[in-house]
């Protein structure tokens, strides 16, 4: 299917890369916002990327799509901290139809999970998002991060069971990861 988008994109129909944009930019702003801790800045970095992209279609030799179009979100968000040389600070989450009590547990319970990722090694907190804040499969995470599939399950694997570890350990509220 992407192969025969981008043929109709580089031929200059703009409506094949909407369709490009609609199937990728969700996962894309997932994984940015947990990079960043910021949601607006995420979507940033994101269209950024889908640009990026856009302008070096014609350098895209073939394999994973998504892992290539993860590549170069992953460049953009290196080359923002370069510029910054500072860390996002998260916005005030939004307003949504759930009590203030749940908001509250939910947001307590992110937070735990953010701090919790930070203890991650980056290569591997980079694995553990791509995986469950985008949904990427493990070759496409293992082409994105130009490792093996192999490093890629057994970093996932370790990083679970450490995750389990520490709920029941009581350090992280068990309702919000993974199992």
């Amino acid at each position: 299917m992407n192969e025969q988008l981008i043929q109709k994109i580089i031929a200059g129909d703009q409506q094949a890369f909407r369709i490009i944009v609609d199937t990728y930019k969700q996962p894309l702003i997932n994984y940015l916002a947990y990079q960043t801790k910021d949601e607006e800045l995420a979507k940033d970095i994101a269209q950024e990327s889908f640009i990026k992209c856009y302008e070096s279609l014609l350098k895209f030799k073939g394999g994973s799509f998504k892992a290539w179009l993860f590549r170069i979100a992953i460049n953009q968000l290196i080359d923002f901290k370069r510029r910054h040389k500072e860390d996002a600070t998260p916005l005030e989450e939004t307003p949504s139809f759930h009590t203030p009590e749940s908001l509250m547990i939910a947001k307590e319970q992110t937070v735990l999970l953010q701090q919790w990722l930070e203890t991650l090694e980056e290569k591997t907190r980079q694995i553990f998002v791509l995986k469950y804040a985008s949904n990427c499969s493990y070759e496409e995470i293992a082409e994105t991060l130009s490792i093996s599939i192999i490093e890629v399950r057994n970093r996932l694997y370790r990083t679970k069971k450490r995750l389990r570890k520490s709920r029941l350990e009581g350090d992280i509220d068990g309702e919000l990861l993974i199992d």
